[in-house]
């Protein structure tokens, strides 16, 4: 945008002047409406298609409390260039739209509804399109409306960018918000379903606003107790409160300082993790060749730690403290202990002697992933 010039410093008591081409914003109160709109059309092109149904549900923006809704059919005028696909999915037949509304007439009963309010919707811009078509083709002034639009396939965005949702369409959110739809494409009842999915949304960002607001480390046990939560109900299913304890007194204060403690165990043990590299232990053959397998297992380490790792090498140790001819159960349970201890378990070669199917064997059941490794670095 072009600014003004500065003000001259001799002048510089007087009123600013403001150039013609510099336009002057006009001061827009807030909307205190918003109008939900679905549409039911021929298909999807406004210049071709037309609109046979409309839904609307007018809500104050503030509390989102309905103030008043509307529905009707309208007649199709152009029904030759309709595409089948749309009327399939819309239900269209000549018969139920029989008492149809031709299109002036109905906009002419939608109109009060939108005027002076934002207009909402899922996919809202291809609904305003058709309305905005319609208006003109009927010679229909516009309805003074916000120039914003609110669309909840917007709102509902950063759920894909986090994984719990495949796609911003109205079936999948309506199903991870737990909302119904008995009437899929009709008009005022997916008008209905867009407005439920603002309120969820709204819940679901006022939650977030608060954990948001804490301090990190209140952050940090909120964030792992909600985890927690949500782990316990898809092992265990919804928590039962009918077990005959009170509740309300001793159980529920049980229950918070059970959740305060474990969730700060869980927060320090995130930090400790975070302060400490991957290790990885490394599973290799040992009594066929001691020797010559510790020198492998020697280079195997050096190069897990210029990787960024810590190599667990019992190989590099154990053999100077235990005897492998006397002392081999000993030396595989300290093994396993530290195996245990490990992040992640390598197999280097290709031989897989009896003392390593052990240690994979407890891997797997400590469910610590293990891959091998063919290459043998020297």
């Amino acid at each position: 945008m072009l600014l003004p010039p500065p003000l001259d410093p001799a002048s510089a008591d007087a009123a600013p002047i403001i150039p013609r081409y510099v336009p002057r914003l006009e001061r827009r109160a807030p909307k205190t409406t918003v109008a939900f709109v679905d549409l039911e059309t021929t298909g999807l092109d406004p210049s071709r298609h037309d609109i046979v149904e409309i839904g609307v549900v007018r809500v104050d923006a503030r509390t989102l409390e309905v103030l008043d809704e509307y529905e009707t059919l309208v007649a199709p005028e152009r029904l030759g260039d309709a595409e089948l696909e749309a009327l399939a999915i819309n239900g269209f037949s000549t018969a139920a739209w029989e008492h149809a509304l031709p299109l002036r007439e109905a906009l002419l009963e939608v109109a009060p509804l939108l005027d002076g309010a934002l207009i909402a919707g899922h996919n809202v811009g291809f609904d305003w399109a058709f309305l905005d078509a319609g208006f003109r083709r009927a010679g229909l002034a516009l309805p003074n409306v916000d120039y914003h639009r609110l669309d909840t396939a917007s709102l509902a965005w950063p759920l894909v960018v986090t994984g719990e949702l495949p796609s911003t369409s109205l079936d999948p959110l309506a199903k991870l918000l737990g909302l119904e739809r008995p009437h899929p494409h009709r008009a005022l009842a997916d008008a209905r379903c867009a407005l439920e999915v603002a309120r969820r949304l709204v819940e679901r960002m006022r939650a977030g606003g608060l954990i948001t607001g804490l301090p990190a480390d209140e952050r940090q046990i909120c964030d792992a107790l909600l985890g927690r939560l949500a782990q316990g109900r898809r092992q265990y299913g919804p928590w039962r409160l009918d077990d005959g304890r009170d509740y309300p007194s001793e159980a529920y204060a049980e229950v918070l300082d059970g959740l305060h403690y474990t969730t700060a165990e869980l927060v320090r043990h995130r930090r400790l993790e975070a302060g400490r590299r991957r290790r990885v232990y490394v599973c290799h053959p040992f009594a066929s060749d001691p020797a010559g397998n510790i020198e492998r297992v020697r280079a195997i380490s050096q190069f897990l730690l210029d990787d960024g790792v810590l190599p667990i090498a019992p190989h590099l140790y154990l053999s100077q403290l235990v005897d492998e001819a006397t002392g081999r159960e000993q030396a595989l349970a300290l093994c396993l202990e530290l195996l245990a201890t490990c992040d992640e378990v390598r197999i280097f070669g290709e031989l897989v002697t009896e003392g390593m199917e052990r240690e994979l064997r407890e891997a797997k059941r400590l469910g610590i992933p293990a891959r091998f490794v063919r290459e043998v670095r020297a």
